[in-house]
């Protein structure tokens, strides 16, 4: 339909709400992809050093949007911000309630939505796309609201979309267990973790829901936890954590709520604990203490308070420090 408006050279019409802030003029309207996304183009800074000011398309997000709103229950209310250019020749009736536009090639500049734009392009479905259009803007204009609009916008923390999860019912099953391991770290009182957890946002001094599903999550699918049920998997975890809160010097405690360090220790738990069971036929605290030690006395550049290796780094420190304290025993032979 787009494109015989165009060859005839005919305006396009859709209904539209003009709104006014701040003495500048934008227009909300839904227009079908088909209608919309040929006339579309971004001022990439790769393509145009001088002018371009957009970041470079990824496929692969533009998929996802695609593949949302193909699921039959997906929708996303968020308008593609556009800037008419000259060509475009828009108009708005009042009277009416409408604007019209010339359907030709970069008649809209996308100031914000490039990926969403493209995901409904990429969708079977044809969808009707929301827009807010904004027109007579200079390149310099267009600029200075791109940079608002990227530098006033805030994404929702993980940790917080990983929170309510299990409101939305979206949780997997692993997510589902590692919420109860946490949820249960965070309300015991005799926890080491008491008091350093941070359910949906990052603090500073606690470990929050996404670093600790990062940290536990390839716990859970192999070695020792993979086959315990959850309580035995709460006991072992608390053993473990109780095991190196003992052994780090006071100086050093806050290592335990420092993310590299605190995802280190659970690189290497399944070592640790099968040494324990090696060495002392069982995976209390305390022997599990004999094998952390001279993990927990490791001198990391820095201490609790300063810059600490990588995680990367740390678990090979561990592994070595662990490696070097297995003693060959007769009963072993």
């Amino acid at each position: 339909m787009a494109k015989l408006q165009q060859s005839l050279g005919k305006p396009a019409s859709y209904r539209a709400l003009l709104v006014t802030q701040n003495g500048r003029r934008f227009y909300f309207a839904t227009i079908p992809v088909a209608e919309l996304f040929p006339y579309c183009f971004v001022a990439r800074r790769d393509e145009d050093p001088i002018q371009g000011f957009q970041r470079e398309l990824n496929e692969s997000r533009a998929n996802d949007i695609a593949t949302y709103l193909s699921s039959g229950t997906g929708s996303i209310p968020s308008n593609i911000i556009l800037s008419a250019q000259s060509v475009a020749k828009l108009k708005y009736q009042p009277r009416a309630g409408s604007i019209s536009f010339v359907p030709q090639d970069h008649a809209f500049l996308v100031l914000d939505g490039q990926h969403r734009l493209w995901g409904y392009q990429k969708c079977k479905t044809r969808h009707r796309v929301p827009v807010a259009i904004y027109s007579g803007l200079s390149r310099a204009e267009e600029a200075k609201l791109f940079i608002d609009i990227n530098t006033t916008q805030r994404g929702v923390p993980a940790a917080l979309l990983l929170d309510i999860k299990q409101i939305a019912a979206t949780e997997s099953d692993k997510e589902h267990q590692l919420r109860e391991l946490f949820d249960k770290l965070k309300a015991d009182t005799s926890s080491p973790l008491a008091g350093k957890l941070s359910p949906a946002k990052s603090l500073t001094g606690r470990i929050s829901r996404v670093t600790f599903n990062r940290a536990v999550s390839a716990a859970l699918v192999s070695g020792v936890l993979l086959d315990a049920d959850m309580d035995n998997r709460y006991r072992l975890i608390v053993n473990y954590l109780k095991a190196f809160e003992s052994e780090l010097p006071d100086g050093s405690k806050g290592l335990l709520v420092r993310s590299a360090y605190f995802e280190a220790i659970f690189d290497v738990l399944d070592e640790v604990v099968r040494n324990s069971l090696n060495l002392h036929g069982n995976a209390k605290q305390e022997s599990i203490q004999d094998v952390v030690r001279p993990l927990a006395q490791l001198t990391l550049s820095g201490g609790s308070t300063r810059v600490l290796p990588t995680k990367k780094r740390i678990v090979s420190l561990m592994q070595t420090a662990l490696r070097r304290n297995v003693a060959l025993s007769g009963d072993m032979l």
